[in-house]
């Protein structure tokens, strides 16, 4: 059998790297664009409509010049693109102080605890070395300083002796 045939394609196999949370978030996200985008298509489409039909009619004579009808179209649209545009603002600042609430949630429910347990690890770990370096440690190094100097008179005598 193939060996190339045998393995599952890239495609197939789940990223670890991506959570379900990631991925729903940005779905989210993508569609809000893409409504967003379509929303302010159709004001352009309906703007454009619009100023066919007020040129028409001030061409017609049935309005003023057709110079001020397209002003104010522009005024009109520039108008509600700031209404719009104000109204995105607000919606995004609802969605920014949820997700700090959400944070804020997080930090004092979740990492808070998270860092006394650290802290109480920390201070069981000082306690051990100093324990282990006061009882193991210290005499350690004391017989051994004894014994090298022991080792070092041997040597001494050892010396004179030949």
């Amino acid at each position: 059998m193939d060996e190339a045939a045998s393995k599952p394609s890239e495609s197939t196999v789940p990223t670890p790297e991506r959570s379900v949370a990631e991925i729903r978030a940005r779905r989210i996200l993508i569609t809000g664009f893409i409504v967003a985008g379509l929303v302010l298509l159709g004001l352009v489409v309906l703007l454009v409509i619009l100023s066919i039909d007020a040129y028409r009619a001030a061409l017609a004579g049935a309005a003023p010049s057709p110079g001020e009808v397209v002003v104010g179209l522009l005024r009109d649209a520039a108008i509600i693109f700031v209404a719009f545009e104000t109204m995105m603002i607000g919606i995004l600042l609802i969605i920014l102080m949820i997700q700090v609430q959400a944070l804020i949630v997080l930090l004092r429910d979740e990492i808070k605890p998270m860092l006394e347990a650290v802290n109480d690890t920390v201070a069981t770990v000082r306690g051990t070395t100093q324990f282990v370096s006061h009882n193991v440690v210290s005499p350690v190094i004391k017989w051994s300083s004894y014994l090298a100097g022991l080792r070092r008179i041997v040597q001494g005598i050892g010396e004179l002796i030949k």
